[in-house]
C-alpha cells in the first residue's frame, strides 16, 4: 500500500532517472524509513502549474513535495522539513537522525555550502543534455538566479575538481573512522551526502569516479561507503531484511 507521493524532476532523455539532489534526499529518507511511496515525476516546465495546485499557497516552485496518503493527504515542501515531518509521522519506523538532529543539520549545511554549487559546476551541462525540451527553460531559470552564463557559472574545470577534493577531505576522514558519516549506522548525514554525489554520478559519472571513489586522500573509504549506501538509492525502499543489515 503507497502511503506517500513524492513529487521529483525527470529527466525527458532519462526517464525514472533520479538525480536532482534536492529530491534524492527526500527519496533516500523514505528509503531509509521504509515508507512505501510512489513517484510523480514532473518536467520542469510543469512545476510553476503542478506546484501550486499541491500547496495551495504562496511558496517556492521548487520540489521534493510530499503528499501523506495516510495523514489526511498532508502537503510537505523542502527535503528538511520532509525529514523532520516523516519522523513525526512515522515514529515507529527506522529515525534518520538517532536523537542527534544538531549535528546532521550542521553537516546538511556544510553540504550545502562547500559540494552543492561545486557539483552543480562539474554537473550541468550533463544534466543539461538529458533535459530533452525543457532544456531551454532549465538554461534560462539558472542563468536568470546567478545572472550570468551557465559557462561563467561553470567556469574552469580544473578549479572546480580542486574545490570538490577539498571539500571532501575532512568527509573522508571520519569515513576511515566509522562506516558512515553518523557513525556506525547511516543517517540523515548520509542521505545528504550521498544525495549531492547522485547530481555528479547522472551529470559527470567519469567526474564521479575519479574525484570521488578514487579518492587519492580517503583511500577506498568512499568506494566503501557508496556500497553500504546503494540500497537506500533506489526507486522504492529497500526490504526490512535490507535495511537491517548495516
Amino acid at each position: 500500500m503507497v502511503h506517500i507521493l513524492l513529487y521529483d524532476i525527470k529527466l525527458q532523455d532519462a526517464p525514472e532517472t533520479h538525480w536532482s539532489p534536492n529530491t534524492s534526499k527526500t527519496r533516500y529518507t523514505l528509503n531509509y524509513k521504509g515508507i512505501p511511496y510512489k513517484t510523480v515525476w514532473l518536467a520542469y516546465s510543469e512545476l510553476s502549474t503542478e506546484v501550486p495546485k499541491l500547496t495551495k499557497k504562496e511558496s517556492p516552485i521548487t520540489v521534493p513535495i510530499i503528499v501523506d496518503l495516510l495523514h489526511d493527504n498532508t502537503v510537505v515542501q523542502d527535503s528538511w522539513d520532509i525529514a523532520n515531518y516523516l519522523e513525526e509521522a512515522y515514529p515507529e519506523n527506522p529515525s534518520v537522525f538517532n536523537g542527534n538532529m544538531g549535528v546532521h543539520l550542521f553537516f546538511y549545511n556544510y553540504c550545502d555550502s562547500k559540494l552543492l554549487l561545486t557539483a552543480f559546476k562539474i554537473s550541468v551541462f550533463g544534466i543539461l543534455g538529458k533535459i530533452g525540451e525543457d532544456a531551454d527553460y532549465y538554461r534560462k531559470s539558472r542563468e536568470d538566479i546567478f545572472g550570468m552564463t551557465l559557462e561563467e557559472v561553470v567556469g574552469d574545470s580544473a578549479s572546480n575538481e580542486a574545490e570538490l577534493t577539498t571539500a571532501l577531505e575532512p568527509i573522508g576522514k571520519i569515513l576511515n573512522i566509522f562506516p558512515y558519516m553518523s557513525g556506525e549506522q547511516a543517517g540523515w548525514a548520509d542521505l545528504v551526502l550521498a544525495a549531492y554525489f547522485r547530481l555528479i554520478v547522472e551529470g559527470r559519472p567519469e567526474s564521479f569516479t575519479s574525484l570521488v571513489l578514487n579518492n587519492t586522500k580517503a583511500g577506498d573509504a568512499f568506494t566503501t561507503w557508496w556500497k553500504r549506501m546503494e540500497k537506500y538509492m533506489r526507486l522504492e525502499p529497500p526490504s526490512h531484511r535490507e535495511r537491517m543489515i548495516l
